[in-house]
């Protein structure tokens, strides 16, 4: 009973708890001085380029897939949306270029991902459409160096456009499924598939083949 108990709760249990403790203890502190410091940089921009805000934006919300970046982006967004719901779609459709990008990448060259990617990515897709950034991490986290500068361009490239479309949002959430809402549907989509389109091309150009994959 043990055996099959530990991986399914007490290991993720203790785990939790040991992670919970480091980071009240020793991170906590850092990490909000962080997130205060580039929520600070974010409302100084709003003045500034839109290009190099949507940049900003969009790489963050990519680059670490739900951790601090990605919520102090998301949460700046959301914080003026009332007043700028332009920042708020430029976040939105930031969250999904990333799984979409690589569930596209790996349908269309499967030679470059191994079959758990390939399952993986069936689920990126899903995951894009309803916004959850996190559909990218098994990628991510297999191939760092190639992955994470694809879709922190690819969201750059939709927070970019989608801005300079004028697209809103009223939701403070992310992806396609937020469509109904959004102001200029067809900019948006566009700055999606833009989006989807570079990371997919990135992350086909930099990886290289997959030697010991099993044919699908």
């Amino acid at each position: 009973i043990m055996s099959s108990v530990m991986p399914i709760f007490l290991i993720p249990l203790v785990g939790t708890f040991i992670v919970g403790i480091i980071i009240v203890l020793f991170l906590g502190q850092p990490i909000a001085d962080f997130m205060n410091t580039l929520n600070a940089c974010l409302k100084g921009m709003q003045s500034g380029s839109t290009i190099i805000l949507g940049i900003v934006l969009g790489a963050c919300i990519a680059f670490d897939m739900g951790g601090p970046l990605n919520k102090t982006a998301f949460f700046f967004a959301v914080a003026l949306m009332q007043t700028h719901p332009e920042l708020m779609a430029a976040v939105a459709v930031a969250d999904c270029t990333p799984p979409l990008g690589l569930g596209l990448a790996s349908l269309i060259r499967k030679k470059k991902f191994t079959v758990e990617e390939h399952e993986s990515g069936k689920a990126a897709l899903i995951m894009g459409c309803i916004g959850i950034t996190e559909g990218a991490i098994p990628f991510a986290a297999a191939d760092p160096i190639r992955v994470i500068p694809s879709i922190c361009t690819g969201s750059a490239v939709a927070s970019v456009i989608s801005l300079l479309l004028k697209c809103g949002n009223h939701a403070p959430w992310g992806g396609l499924i937020v469509l109904p809402i959004v102001d200029n549907r067809i900019g948006y989509v566009i700055a999606a598939i833009a989006g989807t389109i570079v990371t997919a091309i990135m992350v086909i150009l930099l990886k290289k083949d997959v030697k010991d994959n099993a044919p699908l």
